[in-house]
Formats: structure tokens, sequence, C-alpha cells
């Protein structure tokens, strides 16, 4: 006699080796940023998307990596923020520079995604692995060197905080980049700051697109 249990683990087990299977639902998580800290809804920045200083410098070793970090306000619960955020493969749809996202594997709360962006005339590409931290609403990042990649490093976060009892988010994104190498001085200011106002209104209007209300 076959139980539920059995036919459950059996079910999983050949999920695991077909060999085309999609990965799954990245966004689905008991509860998202509910272990972060609640913010009071009355802040200043409203809508705006809000230049601030980093969390932390560039690391000291390496002079030639620079940060920039910025907020907005987005008036939807940090479940709906993070559904579209960890969408990777929508990217290319409401991200600024972003051509072509494919998430080639996961492992854990892992998640390896090859990128390739067009700065002007500037084809590049490279794979960034995300950790992925629903609870905490923390999405870290960093460059894999192991892949192909144009830029030296890359690393950084996004984190979502629930606002107004959780019917509002707090949105904070984080970077530090590496060039790595000779480019112009405008398209390493781009690949830092990745066109950043254009980056979170473009994040905070796809969610408003997604769950109107």
């Amino acid at each position: 006699m076959v139980t539920p249990l059995a036919a459950w683990l059996a079910a999983c087990l050949a999920a695991a080796a077909a060999p085309d299977r999609p990965l799954p639902a990245v966004g689905a998580a008991p509860c998202i940023a509910c272990r972060g800290p609640a913010l009071d809804p009355r802040g200043p920045i409203g809508g705006r998307v809000l230049h601030v200083a980093p969390e932390i410098p560039a690391a000291p070793a390496d002079p030639s990596a620079s940060s920039t970090a910025a907020e907005s306000l987005v008036d939807r619960p940090p479940q709906q923020v993070w559904s579209v955020l960890t969408d990777f493969e929508q990217w290319p749809r409401f991200m600024p520079l972003v051509r072509e996202t494919r998430v080639e594997r996961r492992e854990g709360p892992s998640l390896w995604v090859a990128q390739k962006y067009r700065v002007w005339l500037y084809p590049m590409q490279h794979t960034t692995v995300y950790r992925l931290e629903p609870e905490l609403g923390r999405l870290e990042w960093q460059l894999d060197p192991t892949a192909p990649h144009d830029i030296a490093a890359s690393v950084g976060h996004w984190e979502l905080l629930a606002v107004d009892g959780g019917r509002a988010t707090l949105l904070r994104y984080q970077a530090t980049v590496n060039a790595g190498r000779a480019v112009p001085a405008f398209l390493e200011r781009m690949l830092r700051d990745r066109s950043l106002r254009q980056m979170l209104d473009g994040l905070r209007d796809e969610v408003l697109r997604r769950f109107p209300r």
C-alpha cells in the first residue's frame, strides 16, 4: 500500500530527476520582511527616489570601487514588491540597461542569474549570484568571478522594510562596483548607479501595474 507521504516523496524525486524541469517560483515564502523592522509611515520621501549615503564605504583595499545607495517608498505590501523584484527573467521589462536575464541554477537560497546589458554602444555580460532572505526582506548579490564577466566586481543588496502596518514598503538599494578596466567615466557611473532613479521608478511602476487597486 502506497501512503500519501510515500507518493508525495516519489513525485518530488521524479520532478528532481526531470532534466528539463522549470525552476520553482522564486518569490514564494511564508512571509516577506516579517522579521525586519517596521517603519513609521510618516516619512518625508513619499514616492520619490532619494539618494542616501551607503551603509559601508568601498573596501579600502579596493580604491577603484565606488558605492551608491538610494531608497524609495512603494505603496504596496512587501509581498507584492518581493514577487516583482525576484522575477528575474522579467527584469528586461522594467530594469534599465538590462537586455536579457536567465536563471541558470539554484542552490538553497542562492540563484545564479546570467545577465546581459547594453550601456549606450557597450554590450556587457556577467553572472550574478543572488541570495534570497525573504523573511528579512533582503536580496543580496555578488558577481560570479568564475563565469564570463566584463567588470571586475559587483556586490550589493536590496532591502524591503514594511511601512504603515505592512500596507507599504520602503525599498532600499545599495551597490559597490569596480569596472576593473579603462572605461569612460560615464559608463562606470552608469554601471554603479544602474540608472538609479529609472531603476527604482521602473520597479515601483511594475509593482503598481501588476497589483492595481
